[in-house]
């Protein structure tokens, strides 16, 4: 089966891992998530926003552990983890 593809997008203050296609106004929150997120009919992660720093998450969460294609808007560059390794992205790349 072919990874999920996101996208990681910066705005300065905020920063947002969307599933590509991602539709805001059908979706419910997780709370098990620290941040403002929503998942999918299916209950899997289809967007994850924040406009603090990336909180640490519970690496147990299995959500968080799915394997993803990310890319970033603003380089463009892409890499295939989990949403563990995406957060850690955000965290050491992009400073508020």
């Amino acid at each position: 089966m072919e990874n999920r593809k996101f996208t990681i997008g910066y705005g300065g203050i905020e920063w947002d891992i969307c599933e590509k296609n991602w539709e805001y106004h059908d979706k419910k929150s997780d709370n098990n998530l620290n941040n403002l997120n929503r998942i999918d009919d299916n209950g899997k992660i289809s967007y994850i926003f924040g406009i603090l720093p990336v909180f640490d998450e519970d690496l147990s969460y299995k959500k968080l552990n799915e394997i993803c294609d990310f890319e970033v808007l603003e380089s463009g560059h892409k890499f295939s983890g989990t949403f563990i390794d995406a957060l850690e992205y955000i965290k050491a790349n992009f400073k508020g």
